[in-house]
């Protein structure tokens, strides 16, 4: 195997795991806090009905917590396995984007919901997406002890 995609040293990779658990905790936070505040201003400006339930608190908390999760154990993954995770990362989360919204673009197609899925209800949650994205690839990066450059 070239040296490469040698998995660094279990001394080098201690002090990585604790920093990406708190990039991961600070992505977290920003990330929930970013789409719980475009959840209120959604529900503040449309009457987002009760069985729409992508677009209520709970799914947007959960969902958010499951993706940014999602997001950290494929940086965690490339901290290990590439030359530079973070540029690898960067390449990969506009890819992850655009397939996190075919769901909520068939939830609007297909008129889901007994109606409730419209122009009003969907594009907030693909604006959650976007927000959630920004939030991962930024700060996982940013907030890594290393920066994500692995060093050999």
């Amino acid at each position: 195997m070239s040296s490469q995609l040698t998995p660094t040293a279990s001394a080098t990779t201690a002090p990585a795991r604790r920093s990406l658990f708190r990039a991961t905790l600070v992505t977290t936070v920003v990330a929930v806090a970013a789409n719980l505040v475009i959840w209120a201003a959604a529900t503040a400006l449309t009457d987002v009905p009760d069985r729409f339930t992508p677009l209520q608190p709970g799914p947007v908390v959960f969902l958010t917590v499951i993706g940014v999760a999602a997001a950290a154990g494929l940086f965690r993954l490339l901290l290990s396995r590439v030359q530079n995770p973070m540029a690898t990362f960067r390449r990969i989360v506009p890819i992850a984007l655009a397939a996190s919204l075919i769901p909520d673009a068939l939830i609007w197609a297909t008129d889901a919901y007994d109606g409730a899925a419209t122009a009003a209800t969907v594009l907030p949650l693909m604006a959650m997406h976007v927000a959630a994205a920004v939030a991962c690839a930024t700060l996982l990066p940013a907030l890594t002890s290393d920066g994500g450059v692995r060093r050999s």
